[in-house]
């Protein structure tokens, strides 16, 4: 190790990279930061875990200057930046997924890493390479290479091995690990070759959005930065602005860039293949990302890995992507899913083609059984969206007030009406004015105040499944504040946006109007009388369309999520028009009504009759009795 040091030393390899990366006197503190670096690696050159194995079957610690700098960086910069070390093990897997290893002809095949931080994608890239030379030349051993050989290995190395990183510091001890890699094949030269000058790497200090032209690469890898849209700099905002980035309508993530970018600078059948957030599977705003994925590659794996790093901010999922231009080729391609935490390790494939019909959401918590049924729940019966489409039926779905669950306002004396209370600050978000909050006041009450009965309307402020909980008196005479059509909160149902015992909660009221964090559903006009709100209601709160809710909504996480209007419009309905369907809805519609009117019912009553309900609805939707057990069975077991 030492002799690497005083090698690095002697040729001012570390000097020509201070200047190469800008970091001069100017920066002063940088340039110490280097120094104080190398100073540890050395110290560290006596350690027996940090050694190279001439046999190259394993290289241990050769990113110690990665842990290291890793170690210097605190949270809050690791978040700034949004970057963090790659476990090796990540990075051995995705280069094996993309085939960039000893089985495949990868002599001069182009691998870029567009965020390469200190080097570790690029590392293992050097070690594949060696080692496939190695075997090409049938040397057994790296110690039996000629000079010629060696130079073709570093040329191999240096002309097909891209780092671009904005981090100067990064991209030094980059170049120091990728020297440190081959650095056995640079004694190989100096033997003979005293002379012999270490050719530059292409490790290039750049913002990717500044950098004016890419080529064409055969592989790109990586663990783009993980910065959500109000940590990226407004610098950067502008950049991403004024580029031709297809993908950033909306609330983004900078990952999203080096996503679009990847593929864009793939040549045709090239691979990628990224280690990312979860967030890019089903969130609502990554549509735009997943979709572009989608017509533009075969989705060739998707491995969800949970928390990855030391410092679990995320967890993490990794993507392999194949760029295919024929469309017909992405329809039929098999995506493998892998998720260890329902699929016991065992892969699943599913055609492309079918992340059509889950509106391009990437569901990996999802099995063999679990397509099936959700396959045939979509395509068998129509989502609430459909069906408010069709004139023959009249169904809104709205918020509720524009107003927090407590009711607090303040009067704005420039727009000349009441808002509701800020959360962070005391400005108008519609003037900008400062609000003066000693005028505050909350407009929902456990009482109504004498003399105002005309002013307040009932207010549901917390309920369970079938059942309010509490009502409170909202005052609905306070000019400014949204509270929709009175007359859409009379006779409808009320969902809640969170579960209740990973079930959706959703129970029927009369008149009260409610805060905007709950749901109304109201059926105006239907040209089948059993079609009502007391059935839809049992449906809603059935164990059948939970399930879909988790599978089709709660795609990476074991948490239930979060239910949104969008997410309701989107659940499966069955119409009941035979007889015998009839005649179900009608049995629904009864053990509903009975769960809502009686409230001395004992919890085991309401067990018994919830179980019916649910035996009911599996039956209205023709689901096997084996289905029905294995789902009751992942409800049960959530």
């Amino acid at each position: 190790m030492r002799e690497f040091i005083d090698f690095l030393t002697n040729k001012g390899i570390i000097q020509r990279l201070k200047k190469v990366y800008k970091l001069g006197q100017q920066n002063c503190e940088e340039s110490e930061f280097i120094d104080a670096i190398i100073e540890i690696f050395v110290h560290l050159g006596t350690n027996k875990d940090f050694g190279y194995h001439n046999n190259q079957k394993e290289v241990r610690g050769i990113d110690i200057i990665g842990n290291i700098y890793e170690s210097k960086i605190s949270n809050t910069q690791k978040k700034k930046l949004g970057e963090f070390y790659t476990p090796t093990h990540v990075v051995k897997y995705i280069l094996n997924a993309i085939g960039y290893n000893m089985d495949n002809k990868i002599e001069g095949k182009k691998i870029v890493d567009f965020s390469c931080g200190c080097g570790s994608f690029l590392i293992q890239i050097v070690k594949i390479i060696i080692n496939l030379y190695v075997k090409k030349f049938d040397l057994g051993s790296l110690s039996n290479l000629s000079i010629d050989q060696a130079r073709i290995i570093i040329r191999e190395i240096q002309e097909n091995v891209f780092g671009f990183d904005i981090n100067p510091i990064a991209c030094i001890l980059c170049c120091i690990n990728l020297y440190y890699s081959f650095y056995e094949l640079i004694k190989i030269i100096l033997k003979s070759d005293n002379s012999f000058e270490l050719p530059d790497v292409k490790i290039i200090n750049v913002n990717v959005l500044e950098y004016p032209n890419f080529d064409s690469f055969d592989f790109v890898v990586g663990n783009p930065p993980y910065l959500f849209l109000r940590d990226i700099s407004s610098d950067d905002k502008l950049l991403i602005e004024q580029g031709d980035f297809k993908t950033i309508k909306g609330q983004y993530d900078y990952y999203q860039i080096f996503i679009e970018l990847g593929i864009s600078v793939l040549k045709e059948n090239g691979f990628l293949g990224y280690i990312l957030p979860d967030s890019l599977l089903a969130l609502s705003n990554r549509k735009l990302i997943r979709k572009f994925i989608f017509n533009k590659t075969k989705i060739r794996e998707l491995y969800y890995i949970g928390p990855s790093f030391e410092d679990p901010i995320v967890s993490n999922v990794i993507i392999i992507l194949q760029k295919e231009r024929e469309e017909e080729e992405r329809l039929r391609n098999l995506i493998s899913i892998n998720n260890p935490l329902i699929n016991s390790g065992l892969n699943i494939s599913i055609k492309q083609s079918t992340l059509k019909e889950w509106e391009y959401k990437f569901l990996v918590s999802i099995n063999d059984v679990d397509i099936k049924i959700v396959e045939y729940l979509n395509s068998n019966f129509p989502k609430i969206k459909n069906i408010m489409k069709n004139p023959e039926y009249k169904i809104i779905i709205f918020r509720g007030v524009e107003l927090g669950k407590e009711g607090a306002i303040v009067y704005c004396k420039k727009c000349k009406r009441y808002i509701p209370l800020p959360k962070n600050n005391a400005i108008c978000k519609d003037c900008n004015s400062l609000l003066d909050l000693h005028i505050a006041e909350k407009i929902v009450n456990d009482k109504i105040p004498i003399g105002l009965e005309e002013n307040y309307r009932p207010f549901l402020f917390s309920m369970n499944r079938y059942h309010v909980k509490r009502y409170k008196y909202i005052n609905i005479k306070k000019r400014g504040i949204n509270y929709k059509n009175i007359e859409d909160y009379k006779d409808r149902i009320v969902l809640r946006q969170l579960s209740q015992n990973n079930l959706i909660c959703a129970t029927y009221d009369k008149e009260s109007l409610t805060s905007q964090s709950f749901y109304n559903l109201k059926i105006i006009k239907t040209p089948i009388p059993e079609f009502n709100h007391f059935y839809l209601l049992g449906l809603l709160n059935s164990q059948l369309l939970s399930y879909y809710f988790i599978k089709i909504f709660g795609s990476y996480k074991k948490l239930f999520p979060r239910i949104l209007i969008e997410k309701v419009k989107n659940l499966p309905i069955k119409f009941p028009k035979t007889p015998n369907e009839l005649l179900i809805s009608k049995n629904i519609q009864e053990k509903v009504r009975k769960i809502i009117s009686l409230n001395d019912l004992s919890k085991k009553e309401i067990i018994k009759l919830q179980n019916d309900i649910d035996s009911l609805v599996f039956n209205i939707y023709q689901i096997s009795h084996k289905n029905r057990q294995y789902i009751s069975n992942f409800l049960n077991n959530l």
